[in-house]
């Protein structure tokens, strides 16, 4: 009798420690990650230190972290191997957008003949970019890697940093330029 009842004493605890299944994200489960996402955005914006930043330094912290917190709710709701990489990719799909947004203000920034490096380089960066993805997706074999879901999980991510590493550098390239005509 007793191990019944500390059998069921610990089933019925199992059950508080259990994550619920996970849901797809539906258009109204979006808006509200993006309204939840949004509130605590305005929270860490309000929290960061700004005496140093400019306001494109404040807006693009914003931006960035709002994409992080997506993506992040996304994943606690939709946990399986298809949730995680959706978000992931949503995330970077995010952060080219930024990339693309202040590489554009940083070509009106530039001379004539420096927009040309410029645009050469991120020619540059856009052919490594897809030669790098195609060498994380042959990493990802499972003569490589050993298989398992987990592998399209790391693989999804390690495109996504390359990702959000060429937007921080756009942005850093942009905003020191920024500063630097600032009186």
């Amino acid at each position: 009798m007793r191990f019944i009842f500390i059998s069921l004493m610990l089933l019925s605890n199992l059950s508080l420690y259990a994550q619920p299944d996970p849901q797809e994200i539906t258009p109204a489960l979006l808006k509200k990650i993006k309204a939840e996402a949004e509130t605590e955005t305005a929270a860490f914006i309000s929290k960061l230190d700004t005496t140093e930043l400019i306001r494109e330094e404040i807006v693009y912290h914003r931006e960035t972290y709002l994409l992080d917190q997506i993506m992040e709710k996304k994943i606690n709701i939709d946990y399986t191997t298809y949730g995680m990489n959706k978000a992931v990719s949503e995330r970077a799909d995010g952060y080219d957008s930024l990339m693309n947004k202040y590489y554009n203000r940083l070509l009106k920034l530039l001379t004539p003949e420096d927009k040309k490096t410029m645009i050469a380089a991120q020619k540059a960066w856009v052919a490594f970019r897809d030669a790098e993805g195609a060498l994380i997706a042959l990493m990802m074999k499972e003569e490589y890697s050993g298989g398992g879901t987990i592998q399209s999980n790391i693989a999804t991510h390690n495109y996504t940093m390359l990702i959000i590493e060429r937007t921080n550098a756009v942005f850093n390239y942009y905003i020191t330029i920024v500063k630097n005509k600032q009186p």
